[in-house]
């Protein structure tokens, strides 16, 4: 078999310092623009790939570093590479795979409909020379003048809303009409546009290329997205915090500014539009942008601060095998070995978004079932139940069938299925009427 070769066009850099403390490097490929951190066995390995043979480089790397690697090590960083389609061999069996997986990739209009009504993106333009020409007056705003103006514009803002509470609030409650929902969803444009524009002004002072912005529907609603992936070529975490961070930081500007304007302008449409654009800043940074458990700013604020890439999959998998655990005492082995107090905090992160993402999901489906007609509705309702919540249900219950004979054999499985007869016939007695 011919040694595959590696895409020319693609380039490393390096990378943060992993938790275990060793270093990382980045594997970019500039054709998708898309970014992989691999760990330092994997650099060492791609570093000597020119030599062409498997057992000179597991001995070239065992010869030059501490390190030890296998054949098994060399096999799963081609499997790797493989897969993200970063090879670039001649072999006629290789290209056949290649083609195979493009052409499963190309889905029907019908197909791609259910695994993309919730989420999908339209890039529209290319922003980077228009944010190169805008970075001067941009950068007025990362002063610590105008940090100091804003956060006396806060305390200001805030003082003059409680003085005001019951004409705050009573403009509140006059929000609650058709106007106010559409006066609501004009503010949430703006202020998300701006949003996207912290990002993309932020990534863009650290040096990052901002290839495209575009508007992603989130269950058909339009939102305006950035591509900042360049900054994962920052090396400081710092840097790479600060653009996450941008769009939250920039709502959090608007609803100072806003909760300032309001407690201050006379009566009128000025004041109504301070308003809105105070609320709609304060509710979304809060309830949406903050949160760890989808991938918006919070979770990815998370993910750089603990230094934790992939934090969804990785405390998945680790509750997975915990659930199994607890229900079966399989003693198998586990997906990733952390510090006891770091592995609790992560399982339970997994069965906290699994709860909020079980809400939110049942509530959106609800949405769309009244949204839209009644049979387009019904349908749209029952794919979301499905594929975000019966669907993963499902699969761990395959995963449970493959170890059938093992759970079957444990003793923990019999306390399991006496506490759950046990909590079935507490739901089953009745309880006394008084």
């Amino acid at each position: 078999m011919a040694w595959p070769r590696l895409r020319e066009e693609l380039d490393v850099f390096e990378g943060a310092v992993l938790a275990d403390g060793q270093p990382s490097w980045v594997l970019h490929d500039p054709v998708r623009n898309q970014f992989f951190r691999i760990d330092w066995l994997s650099f060492e390995l791609l570093s000597r790939w020119s030599m062409g043979n498997a057992q000179a480089i597991v001995h070239a790397v065992a010869r030059d570093t501490t390190l030890h690697p296998d054949n098994d090590d060399l096999e799963r960083l081609v499997k790797f590479l493989n897969e993200q389609q970063l090879l670039a061999s001649e072999d006629p069996k290789t290209a056949r795979d290649m083609a195979e997986r493009v052409a499963k990739s190309r889905s029907s209009a019908w197909s791609w409909l259910i695994h993309h009504y919730l989420f999908f993106r339209l890039p529209l333009v290319k922003p980077d020379k228009w944010l190169e020409r805008w970075m001067p007056v941009a950068a007025l705003f990362y002063t610590r003048t105008f940090l100091a103006l804003t956060l006396g514009a806060l305390a200001l803002g805030l003082y003059q809303v409680l003085q005001q509470w019951r004409d705050f609030s009573a403009a509140l409650i006059d929000t609650f009409s058709f106007q106010g929902l559409l006066s609501y969803g004009a503010a949430l444009a703006v202020v998300k546009v701006v949003h996207e524009l912290g990002h993309a002004f932020t990534a863009k002072r650290h040096g990052c290329r901002i290839p495209r912005m575009g508007i992603a529907f989130l269950v058909m609603w339009p939102m305006p997205y950035t591509d900042t992936n360049e900054a994962w070529r920052l090396h400081s975490r710092r840097e790479r915090l600060e653009v996450a961070c941008a769009g939250i930081a920039t709502e959090l500007v608007i609803a100072a500014w806003a909760t300032l304007a309001w407690a201050t302008l006379p009566d009128g449409p000025a004041r109504s539009a301070a308003l809105f654009l105070a609320t709609v800043s304060w509710v979304a940074t809060v309830a949406i942008n903050a949160s760890p458990f989808m991938r918006f700013d919070g979770y990815f604020i998370v993910m750089d601060w603990f230094n934790l890439p992939n934090l969804h999959q990785r405390s998945f998998a680790l509750a997975r095998w915990q659930l199994r655990e607890w229900l079966f005492r399989l003693n198998e082995p586990v997906p990733e070995v952390f510090p006891p107090v770091q592995h609790r905090v992560l399982v339970a992160f997994a069965f906290g978004t699994w709860l909020y993402r079980l809400v939110l999901f049942i509530g959106i489906a609800l949405m769309v079932y009244h949204l839209f007609t009644k049979i387009l509705g019904l349908l749209l309702f029952a794919i979301e139940i499905f594929w975000f919540i019966l669907n993963p249900i499902k699969n761990e219950l395959t995963e449970w069938h493959k170890r059938g004979r093992r759970i079957a054999q444990s003793g923990r499985t019999h306390i399991t299925v006496m506490l759950l007869l046990g909590a079935l016939a507490l739901l089953l007695v009745p309880l006394p009427v008084p």
